[in-house]
């Protein structure tokens, strides 16, 4: 309904060089359509549900949400029209804003300064220069403390390390979902790191790699141990763990690496053009342009990356680089998410090499789901958070069965 081409390096370069003016009326005229548009399906999406055919969804969906993904898909189409995303994310006022957050959330802004001596590689780019990095503590005041605060020896302390999900290219760490509904789980405060974004040859890769080092070391710096730190990512920030987590492996002889990684719904293919599975295309949040637009816009300063470190599901990592020896995993992706298959071979692909990936396929769920579901057995995503996190890896594949999307 949303799936749109899959645009060339090209088509993205005509893109940028369109003048702002077109984007937002592109967008304002998107946003009407969508208005207009979306009362005109109800009565088929209620055809939908009452006779269980897949047009708007698989059969375990209820007509709820069918309609907000629907709507959900559109308006992340709407909003998506070219390479400058709707909301600032490149000032520092905006990278260091705390929005109003619900209680009993909390946050402090914590400015990470660039490492240095840890550069090596592919992380060195003339035109990108590590720079400082806005983060955020991250915690819920009814059951936790301002980790700033906590009185407990931070050698004996675990934190999760957090990259935002938004294709690379937007996103703010205190505006996503999952690390208020992790730490509802675990109990574990987050660091939030709110990474340059790919809209600029200046802010694309390694920019986002550089970020994730700094914040990483500056946590292991204030005395964490590696091995008590979990990096989290969903999405393009999944995507961003995975190739900091690889960094890191390279350079093992003169750095060091965290203890884990959960990755939810990672973008981890930047060349598929996500038509292969026409299901997945359909049902969808996401979009093959507006993912072609994100992957050419990260690698725009290194093209030659696109198909190898930065597509870490094809297995073409070239050395210093190796799927082998990586921390422990836990992956999530929902069997409806254009990821879907890049997500499946990468998975295989670091589970032959003698890692311990425990896997979870949301049953009929889209992208990112663990946003939205309310489910927390035992089994599932949320249920085996406590347990992965003290080291129980129980490996291979299973799947999570959520009652259609969001249990609605």
């Amino acid at each position: 309904m949303t799936a749109g081409k899959y645009l060339t390096a090209a088509s993205v370069k005509a893109w940028q060089e369109t003048p702002h003016l077109y984007e937002r009326l592109t967008r304002l005229t998107r946003s009407l359509y969508l208005l207009l548009a979306i009362p005109t399906h109800l009565p088929l999406i209620a055809l939908d549900t009452l006779f269980n055919t897949r047009s708007y969804g698989r059969p375990s969906w209820t007509f709820t949400f069918r309609t907000l993904r629907l709507i959900g898909a559109h308006i992340i189409w709407a909003m998506n029209p070219g390479t400058c995303p709707s909301p600032d994310v490149l000032s520092d006022s905006a990278r260091r804003a705390i929005p109003k957050l619900k209680s009993p959330c909390g946050a402090e802004l914590i400015i990470v300064p660039a490492k240095e001596g840890v550069w090596y590689g592919d992380a060195v780019q003339e035109l990108v220069q590590p720079r400082e990095c806005p983060c955020f503590w991250m915690w819920r005041g009814d059951e936790m403390v301002n980790p700033s605060i906590d009185p407990k020896a931070v050698g004996e302390r675990k934190v999760m390390m957090y990259l935002v999900g938004g294709g690379m290219v937007q996103g703010h760490p205190l505006e996503s979902p999952l690390p208020w509904s992790v730490m509802e789980v675990t109990k574990m405060p987050v660091f939030g790191v709110n990474f340059r974004k790919a809209i600029t040859p200046e802010t694309a890769f390694p920019a986002a790699l550089q970020d994730a080092v700094s914040a990483f070391y500056f946590l292991v710096d204030l005395g964490f141990k590696p091995e008590n730190i979990c990096m989290m990512g969903d999405s393009g920030g999944g995507g961003i763990v995975i190739t900091t987590v690889l960094y890191l492996r390279a350079w093992q002889d003169r750095l060091v690496r965290p203890g884990s990684c959960i990755l939810v719904s990672p973008f981890v293919d930047l060349i598929d053009d996500f038509h292969s599975d026409a299901d997945a295309l359909n049902l969808d949040i996401l979009n093959p342009t507006m993912c072609s637009i994100a992957a050419t816009q990260y690698t725009t300063n290194r093209p030659d990356l696109r198909s190898t470190l930065l597509s870490p599901g094809r297995g073409n990592l070239a050395a210093p680089y190796t799927l082998s020896g990586l921390p422990d995993m836990l992956v999530c992706y929902g069997d409806a998410e254009i990821f879907m298959p890049g997500i499946r071979k990468f998975f295989k692909a670091v589970l032959e090499e003698g890692n311990r990936v425990e896997c979870h396929r949301g049953v009929d769920e889209v992208h990112v789901y663990p946003y939205y579901t309310k489910d927390r057995k035992p089994s599932g995503f949320y249920g085996r958070l406590n347990a992965f996190l003290d080291g129980e890896v129980r490996v291979g594949e299973c799947e999570d069965y959520n009652h259609g999307g969001m249990n609605l």
